[in-house]
């Protein structure tokens, strides 16, 4: 008998509970920690920046390079779009930073580079981000 009454109490206990869930003054919604919003794209141009700052032969060639080197996920050959690549790579593994936000900032940035391609002047990609980030 004392299996019984003890699966009667449970039983009791559960359906208490049940019914505090699903009362409708009572709902609460727990949210995790929230992650501070961080815009992967902002952080790779200022890292196109600072590299076109640095004065080290900067062209929209290596830069374009780089960006697409980090969407397919592999290291170019020659140095100066490698070491690029490596640095845009460091933003896509900081905290707060997703693999869907770090492509989708590629890319757009890849979109943006095409919108700036033109003979008379070869780096008006970099020129342009440059630009942007004096104005802000």
């Amino acid at each position: 008998m004392a299996k019984r009454n003890d699966f009667k109490k449970r039983l009791k206990a559960a359906d208490k509970r049940r019914k505090r869930r699903s009362a409708p003054g009572n709902a609460v919604v727990v949210a995790g920690p929230v992650e501070p919003r961080i815009r992967p794209a902002n952080l790779i141009a200022n890292v196109l920046v600072d590299y076109a700052d640095r004065g080290e032969s900067p062209t929209d060639i290596v830069a374009a390079t780089a960006l697409r080197a980090c969407l397919r996920g592999h290291l170019p050959a020659k140095d100066p779009a490698r070491g690029l690549a490596l640095e845009i790579e460091a933003v896509g593994k900081q905290p707060g930073v997703t693999p869907r936000s770090y492509r989708d900032a590629i890319t757009e940035l890849l979109d943006a580079a095409q919108l700036h391609v033109g003979e008379d002047s070869p780096d008006s990609f970099l020129g342009y981000l440059s630009l942007l980030s004096e104005s802000l």
